[in-house]
């Protein structure tokens, strides 16, 4: 078989196996919009491979020439939303609801102007069209592709869902293939009009292929539907429970202890790590433990819940009234004012000084509910 047909082949089934995940997804959890995000992901590759034969035609037999004519600009804006979709996914994933940036997604407004119309309207000819419809929007890209990052990497060591700390390890590769390595081979490093950018497209496109059959044998045994956490991981079963708590009672106990009557949250810097040694327990099974047993996805949420709940202690005391706010942030274990304001409104829903002044103004003390 010669090397045309073998590309072709790996275009084929990079098509294929794209919808398919995309259909099985959907098919099992279409509510949810983190299932939407990569079937849109897998859409936005097919329109790539789709794509590739009208741009890189001239290296291709005409057999093999795909003359895609006026969908030509929706395929592009399809393939360049990429990165945008797998940031908002990563996002989604792994931030646990968090507000998206919203000035992000201005940025992404502005990176699929670029590409179209901006690819149309630019004149070929002019000295910075280059810069304006490849150079700028790939910059953009490669911004989203570092948040995509961000987000992956910034709590892996606190997440408490043994999934999803599986799912960061699997989005790093897809990020640095998909994405990372598409941008820059494919748009600044190779001339686009060079065979060598044809042979990299090839490349890219059988890593695609790889990592759309693993996906695909991953849900085949519901692998997929945990690591794309796609409907949620919360407590186990009242069965699974009564069985963890017959093996790991006395741990659990130790635990409570720590953080209601010790109140270890309140220790600056705490770690999971420290956590664990307290408790006595590995670190992997005190994770389970926290998650299944407690509810929490994030061991950062659990120190957040257990420090915010005794900031709004003190700033309800009366006897405290005069005390700094930023003195009873770093009396509950935070290190800064900052990260202390930003988890408190994210949790009280208004900052520390409105939270004591309401109280202040309503007196008997009744006011919004503190955190569990």
């Amino acid at each position: 078989m010669n090397a045309p047909l073998i590309f072709l082949a790996i275009d084929v089934a990079a098509i294929v196996c794209a919808l398919l995940l995309g259909a099985r997804v959907l098919s099992g959890a279409p509510r949810r919009r983190s299932a939407w995000l990569v079937a849109l992901i897998a859409l936005c590759s097919v329109a790539s491979v789709v794509l590739s034969h009208q741009e890189y035609g001239y290296w291709m037999p005409p057999a093999l020439r795909i003359d895609v004519g006026p969908w030509a600009a929706a395929l592009n804006l399809a393939r360049n939303l990429t990165a945008g979709l797998l940031m908002v996914l990563c996002h989604a994933l792994f931030t646990d609801r968090k507000r998206f940036p919203p000035w992000l997604l201005v940025l992404l407004a502005v990176q699929l102007g670029l590409e179209e119309p901006g690819r149309s309207l630019v004149p070929a000819g002019w000295r910075y069209a280059r810069l304006v419809t490849q150079t700028a929007p790939s910059l953009l890209q490669t911004l989203f592709v570092g948040f995509a990052l961000y987000w992956t990497l910034a709590d892996w060591r606190a997440d408490l869902v043994e999934s999803r700390r599986r799912t960061r390890a699997l989005t790093l590769v897809i990020i640095g293939v998909v994405t990372i390595a598409s941008v820059l081979l494919t748009r600044v490093l190779i001339d686009p009009n060079s065979r060598a950018n044809y042979l990299a497209h090839v490349a890219l496109t059988a890593g695609y292929l790889a990592i759309l059959t693993a996906l695909l044998f991953q849900f085949m045994d519901g692998g997929l539907r945990r690591h794309l956490d796609i409907g949620g991981e919360g407590r186990v079963t009242a069965a699974r429970a009564a069985a963890v708590d017959t093996e790991t009672g006395p741990a659990l106990a130790r635990l409570t202890t720590l953080l209601e009557d010790e109140q270890i949250c309140q220790q600056p810097g705490l770690s999971l790590k420290a956590l664990a040694g307290r408790v006595g327990l590995p670190e992997y099974r005190l994770r389970r433990l926290i998650h299944e047993q407690l509810g929490y996805r994030n061991f950062n949420a659990l120190l957040h819940d257990y420090r915010i709940k005794e900031a709004c202690r003190q700033l309800r005391d009366p006897q405290l009234r005069r005390t700094p706010i930023l003195t009873i942030a770093l009396s509950v274990g935070y290190e800064s004012a900052n990260t202390f304001n930003r988890g408190f409104l994210e949790i009280m829903r208004l900052t520390p000084s409105a939270y004591r002044a309401r109280e202040r103004a309503d007196g008997a003390g009744q006011t919004t509910p503190e955190p569990k």
